[in-house]
């Protein structure tokens, strides 16, 4: 990408920051620069009036582009200027129209945080004006969907709805940022966006592309790889004139880059024939979404005499602004790292895993000295696994109504406890236990004493890999004891149920490798015992393992979900017979697509887990499909349209006691509030506010 020199005088510094959502920036001005007279925000506010675009939308758009700071008039690697990135280039000449439509001129608008947001509304409006939308309609942010799109100048209405999805995603958390013009601030704006004609355009990467052949790197004719090939990931092809097909040397490098611009962005500039660069994965910084857009045995253009050898994988952001180093980024990216060093035999070390700025023959500086290569290196070489639970009990007084838990981590190491009154969770503060689970540690809960209050549980991963519990007494869980010294170590990803159906939940890993390995150890009581293979081939990288009794018989099964594009998005199931998990059985050919967020759950309360998935995106919608014991029916019954939006965390439980599974969303971000939509057997009812503040950025929330 090209480089953008490092100002320390401007280096923005992260205050606060969540996954995704509202974010707290901070830049200090060059001396030679000073602030404007005006605050940057009374400009948005201004500038959103006099051209009749919603001033919400306006700062989520700059926000999405580029955080709100302007990198000095130096360009992104698409060529585009300022907060709101006016662009230049062949596909994008929005600057041209900001130019053309307010009468100033180029560098002004490059060069000038006023003029680039005036040259922005007046690009929105008449975007707006092309689309038809009338003065009513310009009132209302869900109108502005399409000229939003529009603005991306994407190669393709996938990537236009990608970027557009994106925006209205950071009007629906909010966002407040510290600029060199003063502080910007929106609220959070549950606001559902009018799709239009993107309602029937795929989301960029869905679909599989079908394979073709391609020369293999020894020259031997060989069908290519199906896409994409990392299974979370989204396929959009690069433009073939930006790649080599195959390959003249083997692989032997993972390459870290940054855009040096936003994701949509980077996606649709791979897909610009001029470009003449791409890389094979991209990854954003909100969520952690990946996107592959060239096959691993083809040769990317991203890092000159290193193409050969190298897979590179681009981070969206600045390398001048850490903000965009997000840790849901830096796991996803590990989670990617480690898969590719697994696949193509690469050490995960940093003689083969570099940075851009370090291969030979490069003038480039990414990924830059904000890039925490200590925490990535940790991540992929010692566990730190992105995949999150796909459920697990959390009533912790044991009255029959599930409750909420939050770990801060960090230096505290707390754990705060909410108990449900079936209508609200009552409690802000309530401390349970003042030291358990540090930063790194996989948290679960269940109930391993049989006791009928669910405990808490910690797997330290990496190279020790114990396992604390904490018992809960009703009304707090007592100091962690060691149950096992030796379970889920590394970057194994572990699990909790009732595998033998004594009652007692007990443990399981899944080695989320190329080996794909699941072990179990049962619980006694007061321990767990040796841990045991009981499946060989189950839930391999980048799948989403999660256990449940799917079959109603009172022991916990396993089942994993491909996550792959809309034809290959399978759900496996392996029957527990208490000893042993069976061969996995496919009980659903289409469910969680992709980056969508699957759990388990028994959402109609006839004693069989059924599965859900959230979109968490603009259009927040969540689909059941219901166990009959032997498979999981429904493909697209949709049970909430608007629930968990992004950079939410959805999780299951049965919050009222009635027998079915409900669903809860920790909305994080600046609210941090708890929203609860309770099962009616047949659908989820509408999100209601059972708690104000309960889950911090940062906290693990179950």
């Amino acid at each position: 990408m090209t480089p953008l020199p490092i100002r320390r005088a401007r280096a923005a510094t992260l205050l606060s920051a969540a996954l995704t959502g509202a974010l707290l920036l901070s830049a200090t001005p060059a001396a030679a620069k000073p602030a404007p007279a005006t605050s940057l925000d009374a400009v948005f506010t201004a500038t959103a009036k006099s051209y009749g675009v919603p001033r919400d939308l306006l700062v989520a758009v700059g926000y999405g582009e580029t955080r709100l700071i302007d990198h000095d008039g130096l360009p992104s690697q698409d060529n585009g200027y300022g907060i709101m990135h006016l662009a230049s280039n062949p596909r994008n000449h929005s600057l041209e129209l900001a130019a053309q439509l307010t009468g100033l001129d180029q560098a002004t608008l490059k060069s000038d945080a006023r003029a680039n947001v005036k040259g922005a509304a007046a690009v929105l409006r008449s975007y707006a004006d092309k689309a038809g939308l009338t003065a009513a309609d310009r009132a209302r942010t869900a109108a502005w969907f399409s000229a939003v799109a529009e603005y991306a100048g994407a190669s393709s209405d996938s990537t236009a709805k990608l970027y557009a999805d994106y925006v209205y995603q950071v009007v629906q958390q909010g966002v407040t940022v510290r600029t060199v013009g003063g502080i910007v601030t929106t609220a959070p704006d549950k606001v559902r966006p009018e799709l239009g004609r993107f309602a029937k355009i795929q989301m960029a990467g869905e679909q599989s592309t079908a394979a073709k052949p391609l020369s293999a790197p020894q020259g031997v004719a060989a069908l290519a790889a199906p896409v994409p090939q990392y299974p979370g990931a989204h396929w959009v092809p690069a433009n073939g004139g930006n790649y080599a097909a195959g390959r003249s040397a083997a692989i032997t490098t993972v390459v870290i880059h940054v855009m040096q611009g936003s994701y949509a962005g980077a996606i649709s500039w791979f897909q610009n024939p001029s470009a003449g660069v791409s890389a094979h994965y991209l990854v954003r910084s909100s969520d952690g979404d990946i996107t592959q857009m060239v096959r691993e045995e083809d040769t990317a253009y991203h890092a000159r005499s290193a193409n050969s050898y190298g897979i590179g994988i681009e981070h969206e952001g600045f390398i001048d602004n850490p903000s965009w180093f997000t840790d849901a980024m830096y796991r996803s990216s590990a989670n990617l790292t480690r898969y590719l060093c697994d696949k193509w035999g690469i050490p995960k070390s940093r003689t083969n895993i570099k940075g851009h700025s370090e291969m030979p023959g490069n003038d480039h500086t990414d990924p830059g000295p904000n890039w925490n290569w200590n925490y990535y290196m940790s991540l992929v070489t010692a566990g730190g696994s992105g995949v999150t639970p796909g459920g697990s009990p959390t009533d912790f007084n044991g009255d029959g109504k599930d409750d909420i838990v939050t770990f801060n981590l960090a230096n505290l190491n707390d754990a705060y406890v909410a108990t449900s009154t079936g209508s609200a969770f009552a409690g802000t503060s309530v401390k349970w236990n003042d030291f358990f689970g540090l930063t790194g540690e996989k948290l679960l809960t269940g109930d391993f004493n049989g006791d009928n209050k669910d405990d808490i549980i910690t797997f330290t991963g990496g190279t020790l890999g114990d396992v604390y519990v904490g018992l809960s007494t009703g009304t707090g869980f007592l100091g962690g004891a060691k149950w096992h010294d030796w379970f889920a170590p590394g970057a194994e990803v572990p699990a909790v149920g009732d595998v033998d159906g004594d009652g007692k939940d007990d443990i399981i890993t899944f080695t989320h490798d190329s080996l794909g390995d699941v072990y179990v150890a049962l619980s006694t009581g007061t321990g767990f015992g040796a841990g045991v293979k009981w499946h060989e081939f189950f839930a391999p990288a980048a799948e989403f393992p999660a256990v449940g009794d799917f079959n109603g018989d009172g022991k916990d099964d396993i089942v994993t979900f491909t996550q792959g594009a809309a034809t290959a998005a399978d759900v496996y199931v392996a029957l527990s017979n208490g000893t042993s998990f069976g061969a996995g059985v496919k009980w659903h050919d289409l469910f969680a697509v992709g980056a969508e967020k699957p759990r388990v759950g028994d959402f109609n309360g006839d004693g069989k887990d059924d599965i859900v998935t959230f979109t968490c995106n603009a259009d927040a919608d969540v689909y059941a499909a219901l166990s009959n014991g032997a498979g999981f029916v429904g493909t697209t019954v949709k049970w909430n349209d608007f629930f968990c939006i992004a950079g939410e965390f959805p999780y299951t439980g049965d919050y009222n006691g009635d027998g079915k599974d409900d669903i809860i969303v920790f909305s994080k971000a600046a609210t941090n509030d708890v929203f609860v939509g309770l099962s009616t057997g047949t659908g989820f009812l509408g999100g209601t506010k059972w708690h104000d503040f309960f889950g911090l950025n940062g906290e693990v929330t179950l």
